[in-house]
């Protein structure tokens, strides 16, 4: 865990740690903690959010606005001052207030590190709510950080004992349910009826986790301004959906549309036969998705490049180009054609390794780590991991986040 004084994790849970954060409640048990606003993160004792005023004024975003008292689901406010929304006694919410809050955006990535979700998955919108105003109960199918930093309010939470780890966006009991919720919910819908409620009183520097899953519903003990940290992690099946689809495009028959599916009864049953096949051929290219490769392929970019193995494939990427200056000074140049050519790289290096570049440079159909280390015996392996890594950051590969469709195991229709 990094030094809690440059820990965005640290700074939210404490006075607790975050080692007892990990280890006792992420990511299934809800969690308190109070303390000082003055250790949040620094995003979060920026100026625009001394109240609702301020954060109005720089704020350029979409806007919500609901009466919790009165109505179940937020509305979209178009045209309108979040300050005369407020005023009209409505709680306000500001969809995405990090373009606006410096610097919301790197804390964030920074959680995300501490936290080991997907990079981007975490969102800050901030709410104001005036005296006994707040949200109707509901569930989110995000996990929530929600720090308290105007006026006080009070929190009523409770565990959604019917639906474990739900997908999907928000869930308001009496409101249309969305429709990844209904494959969910076949055995009912949650009721929060049936669960049992905690009170949890909020003032400025209280940090409440709630996981994905939770019924709330709040209030506003006087005017109320917080901010909700949402973390909008991709689900198991998300990852392995993403990565068997990217197996089956390199299949030619899968690629072909359905033709015919929404034809006569002729040729909906030729499409019907042709899916039939592809699925025959399904379990055999499933059983091709690995556990290991899975995870390193859902790496960003800079990840899967710090984990080069002599499996790792590269492909060269058609808009690039290198170049030999003198005898040993390589460019390599980019071509785009609304912006023309962009020399990303101008380096002058060994002539061995002149003959890597060069020979990545011809190559036409992707390649593997070890067949460049087998062409250049002269090299260790860390020195070919690493010109890979330079041949990527400077795009002239790309190194490839997906597995490799074994055609002889996977049979694939004709």
């Amino acid at each position: 865990m990094a030094d809690a004084s440059r820990s965005i994790l640290a700074q939210l849970v404490a006075p607790h740690s975050a080692e007892e954060f990990l280890t006792r409640y992420w990511p299934d048990r809800w969690f308190i903690a109070h303390g000082d606003p003055a250790r949040l993160p620094s995003f979060l004792r920026s100026a625009e959010f001394s109240s609702i005023e301020t954060l109005s004024a720089k704020y350029r975003g979409s806007l919500r606005f609901t009466s919790g008292r009165k109505y179940q689901k937020m509305q979209t406010a178009r045209d309108t001052d979040a300050v005369v929304l407020y005023r009209m006694g409505l709680t306000v919410q500001f969809d995405d207030v990090a373009p606006y809050v410096a610097p919301c955006t790197e804390e964030l990535r920074t959680l995300e590190c501490e936290l080991g979700v997907n990079p981007g998955c975490a969102q800050a919108s901030a709410f104001a709510s005036p005296l006994s105003e707040g949200l109707s109960v509901h569930f989110d199918a995000q996990d929530i950080f929600s720090i308290q930093l105007r006026g006080n309010k009070r929190y009523h939470v409770a565990k959604v004992e019917e639906l474990p780890y739900p997908c999907g966006t928000q869930f308001v009991p009496g409101t249309a349910a969305f429709d990844d919720l209904y494959p969910q919910a076949s055995d009912g819908f949650p009721d929060p009826n049936r669960a049992a409620f905690t009170r949890v009183d909020m003032k400025p520097g209280s940090v409440l986790f709630m996981p994905r899953g939770t019924w709330h519903y709040t209030e506003a003990e006087g005017d109320s301004l917080s901010v909700s940290i949402g973390l909008y992690a991709l689900s198991a099946a998300d990852y392995v959906i993403d990565q068997l689809r990217l197996l089956l495009l390199q299949d030619s028959q899968w690629r072909r549309p359905l033709y015919g599916a929404w034809g006569n009864d002729r040729a909906r049953d030729a499409a019907t036969a042709q899916l039939a096949r592809l699925l025959g051929d399904l379990p055999a290219v499933a059983r091709q998705l690995n556990a290991g490769h899975l995870m390193t392929h859902i790496l960003p970019p800079e990840g899967r490049l710090a984990a080069i193995k002599p499996k790792t494939r590269f492909q060269k990427t058609p808009n690039s180009r290198i170049d030999v200056e003198a005898p040993s000074f390589l460019v390599i140049t980019l071509w785009d054609p609304n912006y023309g050519a962009q020399v990303t790289a101008r380096a002058q290096i060994l002539p061995q390794a002149i003959a890597v570049f060069r020979w990545i440079a011809e190559r036409t159909t992707s390649f593997s780590a070890d067949e460049v280390a087998s062409r250049f015996p002269q090299f260790r392996f860390s020195e070919i991991q690493s010109l890979l890594s330079a041949a990527t950051e400077h795009g002239l590969v790309k190194v490839h986040w997906f597995q490799t469709l074994l055609r002889e195991q996977a049979k694939p229709s004709g």
